[in-house]
């Protein structure tokens, strides 16, 4: 059984109680969520509501639900890169190029189904472990669970924002300087595989500092204080400076003095220049930091930048 407690805040105030669990829980659906309340799982203050009900300030929610373990997808052997393990949790250094779980568009061949080879135990566990994804071409460090206790206490620090992520993006342009980007995402209006900025998205927090400049290209040190899906690269393309790579967010085919060496680096990447090289928790009263240098291809491009 998890057990989780939230406080409304004034951003919150007003809600349906349905509707703000579903976006605080990202494992479970509004659906279980409705149901949950339906069994007197769900208090506000104390009382059991119904799904419509609206909260206020302070309003103090309380849940607890169930999580089944995941089902049967694939174990295979896939090579992954485990760069700490203990009886908790799991850090894992993810190549750029590999999906993180099976979904409806790609059924194995990925993380997950590397790591249920080589740690079976993991099919007991609420999404296998993930408390948090990269994208598939992303690069860089991400956090597994090995039990429930460990899951609830890490999504439990990720929610409060007291996980440090931090990332490398290689973006076009030059920032003038660094920058808090603090505007709410949600589904693209017209293709619902992406997402944008928009009024009524979920929060979202992105803070950054120029660690590098370019004639044409500047090398940001990207912290999350959120991790909404896809929001370094949909904050970054807002602000009009877009990852360098990013199929989906990026349509700059060619800039301003460009050279054909400078062009030629950025086709050859073939991927998004986005990368997570650090990783700091504190778990239990343990401090840890995880750091992962910057891949490969991605230094490469950026010794083929001229400055």
């Amino acid at each position: 059984m998890i057990s989780k407690r939230f406080q409304v805040d004034e951003e919150n105030s007003n809600n349906r109680v349905d509707i703000f669990l579903a976006k605080n829980l990202d494992s479970i659906s509004r659906g279980i969520v409705q149901q949950l309340i339906l069994d007197g799982q769900v208090l506000v203050n104390g009382e059991q509501v119904k799904r419509n009900h609206l909260l206020k300030i302070d309003d103090v929610v309380d849940i607890s639900f169930e999580i089944k373990p995941e089902g049967d997808d694939e174990a295979q052997d896939i090579a992954l890169n485990i760069i700490f393990e203990n009886d908790d949790f799991i850090v894992i250094d993810k190549q750029a190029g590999l999906t993180v779980h099976p979904g409806a568009g790609q059924k194995d061949s990925t993380l997950i189904n590397g790591l249920l080879f080589m740690r079976p135990k993991q099919r007991e566990l609420p999404r296998y472990g993930l408390v948090h994804r990269l994208d598939k071409d992303t690069s860089g460090l991400m956090l597994l669970a090995k039990t429930i206790q460990s899951h609830t206490i890490l999504t439990d620090l990720i929610q409060n924002k007291e996980i440090k992520r931090n990332y490398y993006a290689l973006v076009h342009g030059e920032p003038i300087s660094g920058k808090t980007i603090d505007l709410p995402i949600g589904r693209h209006p017209k293709n619902r595989l992406l997402f944008c900025v928009k009024e009524g998205g979920r929060s979202a927090v992105t803070h950054f500092k120029v660690k590098d400049r370019y004639k044409n290209f500047s090398l940001l040190d990207v912290e999350l204080e959120t991790g909404r899906t896809h929001q370094i690269r949909v904050h970054l393309k807002h602000i009009g400076h877009p990852i360098v790579g990013d199929k989906s967010y990026n349509n700059i085919k060619i800039w301003k003095d460009a050279d054909p060496k400078e062009l030629k680096a950025v086709t050859d990447l073939d991927r998004q220049a986005l990368h997570s090289y650090n990783l700091a928790l504190i778990y239990l009263g343990e401090e840890f930091n995880f750091k992962s240098q910057l891949p490969s291809d991605f230094a490469e491009t950026c010794t083929k930048l001229e400055k």
